[in-house]
């Protein structure tokens, strides 16, 4: 089995999603705050609502980045073990159990909570 990514690839398109989630719920918030005196400036208006949409692209895609990197990280690390409890589950239900006291058994079960088994 290959190592994870330090860096995932599928991680670009979470923090791509996440970024335009942040910038959007920003955008909602100026334009709630603009709204009062958008009737006198309205240029005025359309000018700060792209300067915090450019502003917040920029503070915010690296902690996208990051968050989605640590997010894709961890569900990786979830289907890994999950795969391994499985892999472990079928290996039992399939061989015969030698006897409780057993070297075999022993040994056996060592391999598997040391994570020797890997898909």
């Amino acid at each position: 089995m290959r190592a994870p990514a330090a860096r995932p690839e599928n991680a670009r398109g979470l923090a791509a999603l996440l970024l335009a989630a942040s910038v959007a719920a920003l955008a909602v918030a100026a334009d709630q705050l603009i709204e009062t005196w958008i009737d006198d400036h309205l240029f005025l208006a359309w000018v700060a609502m792209w300067a915090v949409v450019f502003a917040g692209s920029l503070l915010l895609t690296g902690t996208a980045r990051r968050m989605s990197t640590r997010t894709i990280a961890s569900l990786d690390r979830w289907a890994a073990g999950r795969a391994q409890a499985r892999a472990a589950a079928r290996l039992r239900a399939r061989h015969v159990r030698p006897p409780a006291g057993s070297p075999l058994l022993a040994k056996a079960t060592r391999a598997l909570d040391s994570h020797l088994f890997h898909l």
